[in-house]
């Protein structure tokens, strides 16, 4: 063989290794970054459900909230009216 004609054949194997590690390492790399799509989509999953519980439990607090500020008004216009009658006596 001549000279040029094996240089041509190890730079064609040459090319067709890197050619199969490139793929190979693309593969690889698809299917860490799926990995890491994957585990992202489970902390957006487990964030979600946790703000869901965080905002039934907001809500119940609203509500007691509420309720003691309707008794806290309540009392305060029991306490006005008492100082009102006392001061008539």
């Amino acid at each position: 063989m001549t000279q040029s004609l094996k240089t041509l054949l190890k730079l064609s194997a040459a090319t067709a290794s890197m050619g199969l590690l490139v793929g190979c390492a693309t593969q690889a790399s698809t299917e860490d970054l799926q990995a890491q799509i994957d585990d992202v989509r489970a902390l957006a999953e487990a964030a979600m459900d946790e703000a869901s519980t965080a905002m039934v439990t907001a809500e119940g607090a609203e509500t007691v909230a509420n309720a003691a500020q309707e008794t806290a008004n309540e009392n305060s216009e029991k306490i006005d009216r008492m100082f009102e009658e006392s001061m008539y006596k």
